[in-house]
C-alpha cells in the first residue's frame, strides 16, 4: 500500500523526466520545457485543492462527516440545563411530591479493580454468601437469584433486576453500612433522577412520576398516573441549553458562557389537601382495616362551602416510596402486578350507591311538592312491574311498619322512597337526577373519570333508583350532589387545586369555589339536613342509632350531625348480584353541623368479611373532631379566604373549537377556569371567549356543541354569559333585577329543549 501511494505521488515527476529524455532539445530548451511542465502540474494541483476547499466550505462536510460540530467542539461545549419538575404541595405549602434521586445497585467482580494501595474493591467468591444475605434482608431479592448473577461467567460487573432499582437514599446507606460491617467490598450504586413522596399519603390520588425512558435521566420525569399524570403539562418543565467556551487546551472555562437558553422549571401545584387531616385519615383507616376487611374502601372529607377536598384515601393503595401494596391484594400476584391493576376509586370506580342516594329522592319529592311530612304509609312489600320491593327489615316485620315519611327516611325504607318516586313520576324524577348531574363526570381536571349511569327507562329501574339501585355513580359524583344539600341548594364542583405557582415568573393562579347550579331551594336542602339528623338520633327508627350504647354512632362534640347510611347490592361481573350475609356495599355520609354544614364526610366499604357501622363511625368521628381543631387554619387557607394575588398568572386561552367537550372541560379546569358545555353534541363549535385572550383564573367559559340544544342551569351566571347563550340559541331574554347581578331564577327549566325565538326570563341579584 505504501509503495503504491509513493508511485502515485511521484508519477507526475517521473513523467516529466521521461518526456524530457525523449526530446532532442538543447539542454537550455529542455530546462524551459521541464519548467513549463512543472508549472502546469503545480497549477493543476492548486486548482484541485481550491476546488476541494470550496466544496468543503459549501457542503460543510468531508467524506460524509459534518465538520462544523467538530470545529465547534474544539473551542466550545454545549450542555443541557435540566428543568426541575414542579413540586406538589398541600394547602399550607408542605411538600407532598418533590424531585430527588434514587439508586440502582451493582456488584463489581473484576479482580483487577483495586485501590492504589492494593486494597481489593471487588466482591470475591467467598463474599457471595454475605452479599446474597444482605440483598435478601434489605431488598427482598431471592438469594439463589443473587448467587446466579454473581456467578455469571467472565462478568466484570452485575446488576439485579427491578428489585435492585429505585432504592432510597436511606436504604442505600443501610446497605453500605451492612456491607462495611461484614467486610464486603464491591457493592456500588448508580444515582438516578427520581420523585420523592411522603409515604402512604393519598397515594392513588397524588399518583406517581418516573423516568420517561428507563434509566435515562436526560429525558426527565413523566407522570404515570394520578394528578402527577393528569397535571403533567403543568408540572413538567422544559430543558435549557448552555454553550461554554474552551481554552487552547480544550478545557471548559467555567462561568464564561457564549449563549444560554434558560431551563423553564415546571409550575408548582398547591392542592387543597390538609396534611394533618390526610395523615390522620390514613391512620384511622388502617386501624379500622385491622378489625374489618373490604375489597374496596374509600373515605373522603370535603369542605362543604367551597368543595375543597381536604383528605381522601382508599384501600387497596400503596406506598410510593417502596411501591408496595397496602390493603387487600391478590396473593398470587407480585406487588407490582397488584399495583398495576389498581384504579383511583374516588373518581374511576362506579357502583350502585344504595340508601345514601335517598337524600336526592327526599330532596326531589320535597322540592316537587310530593312529600308530606305528616302522611303515613305501611312498609309492607309492594310489587312494581312484577318485581317485589321490600324493606331491609322485612323478615323482622313481615306486615310492615306504619310510619310517616320522615320516619321511613330515618328507617331507610325502600318502600317509602318507592312510593315517593311513583308519586313524582318518572319524568319529574329524571329531571332531578339531571339537575344533580348524575350520569355526568365532574371533569374536575383528573381525566379518566367514570361516567356513572342513569336508570333505564323501564318502571322497575326507575323505582329502584329511588333507593340507590339500578343507578351508577362514583364517589366524587356523590360528593358533588351532597354539596347542594349542604349549601342551601347551591351545588359546587369538587376540586383539588388550591393554586398553581409559576416560580420562574413569580406569579400564581388561585382557585375559587365553582358554582355549577342550584338543583333545589335552600328550604328543601335545609329540610333534608333536618331529617338526616333523625337517622342518628331517632331511638326507634334511626339506622345510625346504636341501640347497644343508646346513642348515635356519629358524634362530634356539641354538634348535631346530619347522617345517612346505605346498604347496596353489589353487581357480580358474572351476572346478577353477589350473595352472602355481608355481600354488600356499605356507606355513610355525614354533614356537620346540621345547620350550614362545615364538612362533608363520605365513606364506602365494598364486600367486607363482617360488618358493623363502627367501621365508618370510628373513622368519621375522630377525623371530624380533628377537622374542628384545625378549622381556623383550614378557613384561613380556604379558597374563599385567600385574597386574589396582584401578580396573577395570565394564560392565553386555547382554541377548543373542533375538540371534544369532555377533554376540553378537564384541560380548562386544570387551568383553574370554569367551563360550561352547552348542548349534547360531541364536538365544540363555538366558545364564549376568543382563543388567545389573556385570562386570569376562575373565569367562566361557555362551550357550544354541535348537538341538540337544551337549557342549562344558569344559576350564578352573569348577564354577559346569559346574553351569549341567548345569541347562540336565538332566545329572547327579559331581565328582572340589577344588571350587574348574578342569575338566581330562570323561566325555562334545566334540560328543556330550546330553539330560536323562545322567550327566557332571568332574575338577577
Amino acid at each position: 500500500m505504501i509503495k503504491l501511494l509513493k508511485n502515485i505521488a511521484t508519477f507526475p515527476f517521473r513523467k516529466v523526466a521521461i518526456n524530457a529524455g525523449k526530446t532532442r532539445l538543447s539542454p537550455q530548451d529542455n530546462r524551459k520545457r521541464i519548467a513549463q511542465d512543472i508549472l502546469f502540474l503545480a497549477l493543476l494541483v492548486f486548482t484541485v485543492f481550491i476546488v476541494r476547499f470550496a466544496w468543503i466550505i459549501v457542503t460543510d462536510s468531508s467524506n460524509g462527516v459534518k465538520l462544523r460540530p467538530l470545529a465547534k467542539a474544539n473551542y466550545s461545549e454545549t450542555t443541557t440545563i435540566y428543568a426541575k419538575r414542579g413540586t406538589i404541595f398541600d394547602r399550607e405549602g408542605a411538600a407532598i411530591a418533590t424531585d430527588s434521586s434514587d439508586y440502582s445497585i451493582y456488584v463489581i467482580l473484576d479482580k483487577t479493580y483495586v485501590s492504589a494501595a492494593g486494597k481489593k474493591l471487588y466482591a470475591s467468591s467467598e463474599d457471595f454468601a454475605k452479599v446474597a444475605a444482605i440483598f435478601k434482608e434489605k431488598l427482598g431479592i431471592d438469594e439463589s437469584y443473587t448467587r446466579a448473577q454473581l456467578n455469571i461467567p467472565k462478568a466484570s460487573q452485575v446488576e439485579f433486576g427491578t428489585k435492585g432499582k429505585h432504592i432510597s437514599f436511606t436504604l442505600k446507606e443501610q446497605i453500605e453500612k451492612e456491607a462495611k460491617d461484614k467486610g464486603v467490598a464491591g457493592i456500588g450504586f448508580t444515582s438516578h433522577l427520581a420523585r420523592s413522596y411522603t409515604g402512604n399519603f393519598a397515594s392513588n390520588f397524588i399518583g406517581l412520576a418516573g423516568l420517561k425512558d428507563g434509566d435515562d435521566d436526560t429525558k426527565g420525569l413523566i407522570g404515570q398516573f394520578g394528578i402527577e399524570a393528569s397535571l403533567d403539562n403543568i408540572l413538567s418543565g422544559k430543558n435549557g441549553v448552555e454553550t461554554l467556551e474552551k481554552n487552547k487546551d480544550g478545557q471548559t472555562l467555567k462561568g464564561i458562557a457564549k449563549s444560554v437558553t434558560p431551563a423553564k422549571d415546571g409550575q408548582d401545584v398547591y392542592t387543597t389537601i390538609d396534611s394533618t387531616l390526610q395523615s390522620y385519615l390514613e391512620t384511622l383507616v388502617d386501624t379500622s382495616m385491622q378489625n374489618y376487611t373490604g375489597t374496596e374502601v374509600v373515605a373522603t372529607l370535603v369542605k362543604a362551602d367551597t368543595g375543597e377536598i381536604l383528605a381522601t384515601t382508599q384501600r387497596p393503595t400503596f406506598d410510593p416510596s417502596t411501591q408496595t401494596v397496602i390493603g387487600p391484594k391478590d396473593p398470587t400476584l407480585s406487588d407490582k402486578q397488584n399495583l398495576n391493576s389498581q384504579t383511583n376509586l374516588l373518581y374511576q370506580s362506579m357502583f350502585e350507591p344504595g340508601s345514601t342516594f335517598k337524600l336526592f329522592t327526599m330532596a326531589a319529592a320535597i322540592e316537587n311538592g310530593t312529600f308530606d311530612p305528616n302522611a303515613r304509609y305501611t312498609s309492607t312489600p309492594i310489587s312494581v312491574g312484577g318485581t317485589r320491593i321490600a324493606d331491609w327489615d322485612v323478615l323482622l316485620n313481615p306486615d310492615g311498619l306504619n310510619m310517616t315519611y320522615p320516619q321511613g327516611f330515618a328507617r331507610s325504607s325502600n318502600v317509602g322512597m318507592s312510593k315517593l318516586q311513583m308519586a313524582m313520576g318518572d319524568k319529574v324524577w329524571d329531571s332531578y337526577l339531571n339537575r344533580f348531574r348524575f350520569g355526568i363526570p365532574t371533569r374536575m381536571g383528573v381525566g379518566g373519570e367514570g361516567f356513572g349511569s342513569l336508570p333505564d327507562e323501564n318502571i322497575v329501574s326507575q323505582v329502584n333508583s329511588s333507593f340507590g339501585q339500578g343507578v351508577g355513580v362514583t364517589d366524587v359524583q356523590m360528593l358533588r350532589g351532597f354539596s347542594a344539600i349542604a349549601n342551601g341548594g347551591t351545588m359546587l364542583e369538587p376540586h383539588f387545586i388550591s393554586k398553581i405557582a409559576n416560580t420562574d415568573a413569580g406569579t400564581q393562579r388561585i382557585s375559587e369555589p365553582e358554582i355549577i347550579g342550584k338543583p333545589v331551594s335552600k328550604t328543601t336542602a335545609d329540610s333534608v339536613l333536618k331529617y338526616m339528623v333523625n337517622v342518628g338520633t331517632d331511638n326507634v327508627y334511626g339506622t345510625a342509632y346504636d341501640f347497644s350504647t343508646t346513642q348515635p354512632y356519629f358524634r362530634v362534640a356539641g354538634k348535631d350531625v346530619s347522617i345517612k347510611t346505605g346498604t347496596a347490592q353489589v353487581a357480580n361481573p358474572k351476572g346478577g348480584y353477589y350473595v352472602g350475609e355481608t355481600a354488600y356495599l356499605y356507606s355513610a355520609v355525614a354533614m356537620v353541623p346540621s345547620v350550614n354544614p362545615d364538612y362533608i364526610f363520605y365513606m364506602t366499604i365494598k364486600l367486607p368479611d363482617h360488618w358493623n357501622l363502627n367501621f365508618i363511625s370510628n373513622v368519621a368521628n375522630p377525623l371530624l373532631e380533628r377537622a374542628y381543631d384545625l378549622k381556623p387554619t383550614i378557613d384561613a387557607t380556604s379558597n374563599k379566604s385567600v385574597s386574589k394575588s396582584t401578580n396573577e398568572t395570565k394564560i392565553a386561552l386555547g382554541n377548543y373549537e373542533g375538540k371534544k367537550p369532555g377533554s376540553s372541560l378537564d384541560l380548562l379546569r386544570q387551568q383553574l377556569l370554569q367551563p360550561v358545555v352547552i348542548g349534547t353534541g360531541s364536538v365544540v363549535t363555538k366558545q364564549s371567549i376568543s382563543p388567545g385572550t389573556k385570562l386570569g383564573s376562575n373565569k367562566r367559559i361557555l362551550l357550544l356543541t354541535n348537538g341538540k340544544l337544551t337549557m342549562p342551569d344558569i344559576y350564578d351566571w352573569s348577564k354577559q354569559d346569559v346574553d351569549t347563550l341567548a345569541e347562540w340559541a336565538g332566545l329572547t331574554v327579559t331581565y328582572d333585577g340589577a344588571e350587574d347581578g348574578k342569575a338566581t331564577k330562570q323561566s325555562i327549566k334545566m334540560n328543556e329543549s330550546i330553539k330560536k325565538g323562545k322567550k327566557l326570563t332571568v332574575t338577577l341579584k
